[in-house]
């Protein structure tokens, strides 16, 4: 699928048809996979950001052009949040498994700043894309990493 929309974008397509696509696509949920959805996912944004690329997806990475993107959905969102926060606490808070430290409050705390603060290491930025499908909301987010 990755491969026909690219040939698409390749052949001179314009961005608002190739978007016409993908919206459909998305709205659908016409994929075979999890990594083709991000790949939509991500390049929806980035069309609506004014440019399309060449894609391909590793893991819940998806590369654009040389710029990679993680592309979440909620609770991926929200594992990979937790983890990110205590993985910091693991590695440069002296004490934080102690009696006087309580790591649920630093983390509740540090959750003050948005999940791009942690997830994105280029800008600490949080984009949001959101399908719609009749009533029903699906939400993805992506976070530059490079």
């Amino acid at each position: 699928m990755m491969n026909a929309l690219a040939t698409l974008i390749e052949n001179g397509l314009s961005d608002a048809i190739v978007g016409e696509i993908i919206d459909d696509l998305l709205v659908n949920d016409a994929f075979d996979g999890i990594d083709n959805k991000r790949c939509c996912v991500a390049l929806a944004w980035q069309l609506g950001m004014g440019s399309n690329s060449d894609v391909s997806v590793s893991g819940d990475t998806v590369s654009m052009d040389g710029v990679e993107y993680r592309v979440l959905d909620k609770d991926e969102k929200r594992e990979a949040w937790d983890e990110s926060l205590e993985n910091y606490l693991d590695e440069h808070v002296m004490g934080a498994t102690g009696p006087y430290f309580d790591r649920d409050a630093w983390k509740r705390d540090a959750r003050i700043d948005g999940a791009g603060h942690c997830l994105s290491s280029y800008d600490g930025n949080e984009y949001e894309y959101c399908i719609k499908r009749g009533e029903s909301y699906e939400y993805w987010y992506i976070y530059r990493i490079n």
